[in-house]
């Protein structure tokens, strides 16, 4: 009888068959499901019998890939939390999702908190006393948190249906098979780290885990051929790209948390490395759109066509998507109007198709910033910035910048004297990557004529027209 556990299905499948190499060690199929059970053994001994869901703390660790796994197969939904957040964010987040214990190697507030397990605390476990609690399809694999335009974070429930229908809607577009060995150095905590470990379970592959990328180190794995495929945002690929070349052996980078230029993708032709755009949210569980390989330079600047299952529509110039692997609702019942009646999902985004059905992404309606491949929403810098009594009004607009794609940068109406060391001090409940990079004062906020500040106007060059001077110490 083949068990619902993914993870034991590809132990039972195909045993010897790497699937997880971290640092200098590697695990079959089989070492790392005997492995995962020993984790499974200690959580289901330090956690309450009743408990549903645990978040996660912590940075890319091959303890945290076993906690996870083993989580999953004892049926527990994983609330994961990103590390830069600060102490405030985190436990807004917790108390949100209603998540009373943390699995770390650091105290998150006062919620009660699970170290990750010692060598000696774990057991050998018989196969006949191997735990399959999870894996359901409509069961709720993992929860991570999105900001969104009013500025309050909202829980996205993404199930083993929607990471399954992601998982087989990749390996159609790009022929993944249990040869492959996915580079991962993007974080577990975010979707498109997590969708690679989903997918290594599913479509019994190998997953390389990094525990923070290193250009150096990438290259140096994929010019010896540790792997074939490796995801990437457009900061990582622009910092890989001078040290790299093509190998025989290498097969693709799947690109995503947001644009990247054109020259850059010309250089990667140039140097016959190939790319795969792709559009994807916290909320569609990684890529929906994603270029077919083969039409990557014929169709430079496109995210490419809906992949396995996956609709596709324009209204009024938004993109809207329905699937298998969008899910499709928020926790708590926030959001609720970004599904309509018909169950298409509005992303927020503009875009254009063209007459062979290939998407380009215009610009964010919901004005969402990607600053090295993290999601910013100004509304939420605004909220905060507006607490301080010397600004009266504020609008927080993404700076193009060549390290990071796009940078915050926030526009003041202030009512009295107001110095850096003060706003900043004040945004110190905000993760660093939120903070805006400068600030200026300006003698007014242009207006629609419904009172909604007109940001378009702080994106070009007209900005100066309202600019006093920027913000600093001396003023």
């Amino acid at each position: 009888m083949w068990p619902n556990s993914w993870l034991q299905y590809q132990a039972k499948l195909q045993p010897e068959r790497p699937a997880f190499y971290w640092k200098d060690k590697s695990w079959s199929f089989s070492a790392l499901n005997q492995h995962v059970q020993a984790y499974a053994a200690y959580y289901q001994q330090k956690l309450p019998k009743s408990i549903q869901r645990v978040a996660l703390f912590s940075e890319n660790t091959d303890r945290m890939l076993f906690s996870i796994l083993a989580l999953w197969e004892l049926g527990i939904e994983i609330q994961f939390l990103n590390t830069r957040l600060t102490t405030e964010e985190l436990l807004f987040q917790l108390t949100d999702a209603q998540t009373i214990i943390v699995i770390s190697e650091k105290q998150v507030g006062q919620v009660s908190t699970i170290s990750f397990p010692l060598t000696s605390e774990l057991q050998i476990i018989s196969p006949t006393d191997y735990v399959d609690d999870g894996y359901q399809e409509d069961q709720i694999a993992s929860i991570m948190y999105t900001s969104g335009t009013t500025g309050q974070p909202k829980g996205v429930p993404q199930t083993f249906g929607n990471h399954r229908a992601s998982a087989e809607a990749t390996q159609e577009n790009m022929q993944i098979t249990s040869a492959d060995c996915w580079l991962c150095p993007t974080a577990l905590y975010h979707i498109s780290g997590l969708s690679i470990v989903l997918r290594m379970l599913r479509l019994g592959m190998s997953l390389h885990l990094y525990e923070k990328f290193v250009p150096e180190q990438l290259v140096h794995d994929i010019l010896s051929g540790q792997g074939t495929i490796a995801s990437v945002v457009s900061k990582m690929l622009t910092d890989c790209l001078p040290l790299l070349e093509a190998t025989a052996s290498f097969r693709y980078f799947l690109l995503g948390g947001g644009p990247i230029s054109e020259a850059i993708l010309q250089q990667c032709e140039a140097k016959g490395l190939r790319v795969i755009q792709s559009f994807g949210m916290t909320e569609t569980c990684s890529q929906v759109i994603a270029m077919p390989p083969e039409k990557a330079q014929e169709k430079l600047g496109s995210t490419g066509i809906p992949l396995k299952e996956v609709s596709l529509k324009l209204e009024r110039g938004e993109i809207l998507l329905k699937g298998p692997s969008i899910v499709t609702n928020y926790l708590n019942h926030r959001g609720e109007n970004a599904w309509d009646n018909e169950g298409w999902f509005h992303t927020g985004d503009l875009g254009k198709i063209d007459e062979d059905g290939y998407l380009y992404v215009l610009s964010r309606m919901s004005e969402l910033i990607i600053s090295g491949g993290e999601n910013i929403y100004p509304a939420e810098v605004e909220k905060v910035l507006l607490q301080h009594p010397a600004i009266q009004e504020a609008v927080v607009v993404g700076q193009e910048d060549v390290t990071w794609g796009q940078v915050p940068v926030a526009y003041l109406k202030i009512n009295q004297s107001l110095t850096l060391s003060e706003v900043t001090q004040s945004l110190q409940v905000l993760a660093k990557y939120k903070r805006p990079k400068a600030f200026f004062v300006v003698k007014t906020i242009p207006k629609t004529a419904s009172g909604k500040p007109l940001k378009r106007k702080f994106l070009t060059e007209e900005r100066v027209n309202f600019i006093e001077y920027q913000l600093n110490d001396i003023r």
